[in-house]
């Protein structure tokens, strides 16, 4: 007998569905934080406004591709 088996970790579909929720709520709020953080102290320049649009938009893009992949998983299950 090896050391060690490789096993596979399952993990059920409520608990999946908590952690995405979970990632999610902590994510909005932290972005939500940023904004008003660089709204606040932020500097008024072109470079500054072009960041915030682009870290919202690449933000979007990756809770969108979140979702996406656990409604994926879930329709493999």
């Amino acid at each position: 007998m090896p050391p060690f088996s490789l096993s596979p970790i399952l993990i059920e579909k409520g608990v999946l569905g908590s952690i995405l929720a979970v990632v999610l709520v902590v994510f909005v709020v932290m972005s939500l934080v940023f904004r008003y953080h660089w709204r606040e102290f932020g500097l008024p320049t072109p470079v500054f406004r072009a960041m915030k649009r682009w870290y919202f938009i690449v933000s979007t893009i990756l809770a969108t591709c979140a979702v996406a992949f656990y409604l994926a998983i879930l329709l493999t299950l």
